[in-house]
């Protein structure tokens, strides 16, 4: 089976597919991921596939297309953020688990979903959902 995919908008550090939601620089998005999560880089390098939709800027889209391809897929989807959701014909609805699918605001820092004191709780509880609640992502 495929590790579950973590589905991001695009990546400010360069185009290159393995550096999607990469955990480098600290406090880029897949740092964020990381410390939300409660894994090590290494454990979330290895635990999880990570895909920006976008290349350059974002492109409904271009986004769309995108994420038809992926759908195809058998395997959880993480969907970062509203654009995100709605690429994947979803309802941007926080912390929620649809089938495989789980929903969580976008790591960035400028998502205010992620100050509320129970946040990480609600997407490890999501996290936990479909991936199985004796799973360590550690």
């Amino acid at each position: 089976m495929l590790k579950p995919l973590l589905v991001g908008e695009l990546n400010p550090y360069g185009s290159s597919p393995e550096f999607a939601l990469y955990p480098l620089p600290k406090g880029a998005s897949g740092d964020r991921l990381c410390r939300i999560m409660g894994v090590s880089t290494r454990g979330y390098l290895k635990r999880f596939d990570r895909v920006n939709l976008c290349v350059g800027k974002w492109s409904f889209v271009a986004a769309r297309s995108v994420a038809e391809k992926l759908k195809q897929e058998d395997r959880v989807f993480v969907l970062l953020g509203a654009k995100v959701c709605r690429a994947f014909g979803y309802d941007f609805t926080p912390f929620c688990v649809c089938g495989k699918v789980v929903i969580l605001p976008h790591p960035s820092g400028r998502s205010r979903l992620w100050n509320g004191s129970e946040s990480v709780g609600r997407a490890r509880d999501a996290l936990k959902k479909v991936l199985g609640a004796g799973s360590t992502m550690a």
